[in-house]
């Protein structure tokens, strides 16, 4: 792949995995710490959510507007230290953040990967939307510890 599209799998050697990262969030492309089960793949995306906000985490630019046109489901690959854990899946507009869609989605495991669903079929199909936000824990303060270290890996349309 030449194009940072979905599905987002943070394997490719030459794509720009550049994260912008807010409020305490701390996004960052590693090697896959507990390869096994669902995942094997070499590399993931690790979060800490630090003190900052209840809000904090980051945001992938794609190189092209997402098509939503056919496919309407989100699955994400989710390592989290505990069960309960929320994740937030949200697309936004490349210019405009007001023009969003989100998302959330609970883990019921911990320490093991799973896949998460978001059911995306009431989005507007008519905006446009480049950005994918992902954040962990909505509402509850970081503190960058163990607790609220968070991986994910293969951000997927179905």
């Amino acid at each position: 792949a030449t194009t940072l599209m979905l599905p987002v799998n943070f394997e490719s050697s030459t794509l720009n995995y550049s994260f912008t990262n807010f409020d305490g969030g701390d996004a960052s492309v590693v090697n896959n710490p507990a390869a096994g089960g669902i995942n094997n793949s070499a590399k993931v995306m690790k979060m800490v959510k630090n003190a900052g906000q209840v809000w904090g985490g980051a945001f992938l630019t794609l190189d092209a507007p997402i098509d939503f046109s056919t496919k309407k489901t989100f699955t994400v690959k989710v390592y989290s230290p505990r069960a309960g854990a929320k994740l937030l899946l949200k697309v936004e507009n490349l210019t405009d953040g007001n023009i969003s869609y989100e998302k959330e989605a609970t883990t019921t495991t911990a320490n093991a990967w799973e896949t998460l669903s978001f059911d995306y079929s009431g989005i507007n199909t008519a905006n446009s939307y480049q950005k994918l936000v992902l954040i962990f824990d909505l509402g509850t303060m970081g503190d960058g510890s163990a607790n609220f270290t968070y991986y994910a890996d293969d951000i997927s349309l179905n």
